[in-house]
């Protein structure tokens, strides 16, 4: 028998980036539409680079110069005709010129917009044309291969919470579906307002029917005892309590029984019953401690088989008996 506890929950990307460019300018290519999946590193957009082009253009002109005339001085400098001032003087001025080269590449890349992670690009919000500056969203990209839904439960289930406890998820748009995912993170806190504890679930999303957003009836299932559950025939009753009939090698044996839970087709006891124990369901009048049975014929209703599911364990089918004398 275990407690389960319900929450609802909001799901969002495992990943969600707001893509902005690095520098102002106008849109020059929009290389993604809506809808479109992308990797880390595939070029979302281009803004115009004239003026970045031509720097990086200059600074290659000038490291060439640089180079050359610290090649010029080295050999100088070999000769004993140059001094070694003038050629270290020169070699800065070439590395100069080599960070002036990168400063440059880097200022032409950031002209061409990437997208940082791989993930499906949202709606397109810019156009060829559009002037765009740090603060414009290029593009939403997001992560959906699986999604995290964070929900809050009451403080009285906090001991209970661990890492990697199985949730089932059903989301309202998608009534007919459940999916399974793990507790991946649990607040360090108890909210003091509301007594509440955050919890996220991580859930795979492998045919991209959950969307970021969407709400979430979410279960989370917390281990309980295991009870013997016998059919509701096999419990007695008189002045000391409940009581099962137990039958092993056509013996009856009186055992008391603890009723924990009654269901529809089942009743959960607390017995030193052992699994697979036979127990009496009719003749029950007719039975005495220690007296032999017959065994008239066993019962095993439909669908039903001797199993251990859950937190529940089925004794083995009860049988029909009949006692002797």
């Amino acid at each position: 028998m275990s407690e389960t506890a319900q929450a609802v929950g909001s799901a969002e990307a495992l990943r969600s980036v707001s893509v902005v460019p690095f520098e102002s300018g106008v849109v020059m290519d929009v290389a993604v539409a809506s809808g479109d999946m992308v990797s880390a590193g595939d070029l979302l957009a281009r803004l115009d680079a004239d003026a970045e082009e031509i720097a990086r253009a200059r600074a290659a002109v000038t490291l060439r110069l640089a180079e050359a005339e610290h090649a010029r001085y080295a050999r100088l400098a070999a000769s004993n005709v140059a001094s070694q001032t003038e050629l270290d003087t020169l070699r800065a001025e070439r590395d100069d010129a080599e960070l002036a080269l990168r400063e440059a590449d880097v200022a032409l890349q950031h002209r061409s917009i990437f997208s940082p992670i791989s993930g499906v690009v949202g709606i397109v919000p810019i156009e060829t044309g559009d002037y765009v500056s740090t603060t414009t969203e290029i593009a939403m990209v997001d992560d959906r291969s699986q999604v995290v839904v964070d929900f809050w439960l009451p403080e009285r289930y906090v001991s209970m919470l661990a890492l990697g406890q199985e949730v089932t998820a059903r989301a309202q748009a998608l009534a007919d579906l459940d999916f399974t995912g793990q507790v991946s993170a649990i607040g360090s806190r108890v909210q003091v307002d509301s007594r509440t504890i955050q919890v996220r679930a991580l859930i795979d999303n492998p045919d991209d029917l959950i969307r970021p957003g969407m709400s979430f009836s979410v279960t989370i299932a917390f281990g309980g005892e295991a009870y013997l559950a016998v059919e509701p025939l096999a419990v007695n009753w008189d002045a000391e309590g409940s009581y099962v009939w137990a039958v092993d090698d056509g013996i009856a044996t009186r055992i008391s029984a603890t009723i924990v839970q009654r269901n529809v087709d089942t009743v959960l006891i607390s017995s030193d019953i052992a699994v697979g124990t036979q127990v009496v369901t009719e003749g029950v009048l007719n039975v005495r401690d220690g007296a032999s049975v017959d065994v008239q014929g066993a019962f095993v209703p439909e669908g039903r088989a001797p199993q251990e599911e859950n937190n529940r364990t089925d004794l083995s089918p009860p049988v029909v008996i009949e006692a002797e004398g």
